[in-house]
């Protein structure tokens, strides 16, 4: 190997570190995004559910990168068989006062056009 060689390996693992980083920002960014569209079209009662949303992440696993977004992301806390978020976001027969069905589906359609953006 040359020396020109070594450098070059240098630079381009740096690079990978670096690039890696933005990709993680961009990641999150994404993720606060999707949670800020859908947080308004939460069905409001008590407030209780949109205190449950979150982005978490990116979480890594076999070099495959994700991030997380929902909500009760601690549901078995609460009732594992019976996820409250997803009982109000399924029914589409509810009338909401505030908010409506499919509140979480709906943000991630409206902003996936930003979301390339962000991961470009």
């Amino acid at each position: 190997m040359l020396i020109g060689d070594d450098i070059l390996i240098s630079k381009l693992r740096a690079t990978e570190k670096e690039m890696n980083h933005k990709v993680a920002r961009a990641m999150q960014k994404a993720g606060g995004e999707i949670i800020r569209v859908a947080i308004p079209k939460t069905p409001l009662k008590t407030g209780e559910l949109r205190k449950r949303s979150f982005n978490e992440g990116p979480l890594e696993k076999d070099g495959i990168y994700s991030q997380v977004v929902g909500y009760e992301k601690f549901a078995d806390l609460w009732d594992k068989d019976n996820p409250y978020a997803v009982a109000v976001h399924e029914n589409l027969e509810a009338k909401h006062r505030v908010g409506e069905a499919k509140y979480l589906e709906k943000a991630v359609n409206e902003t996936a056009p930003k979301l390339e953006k962000y991961l470009a």
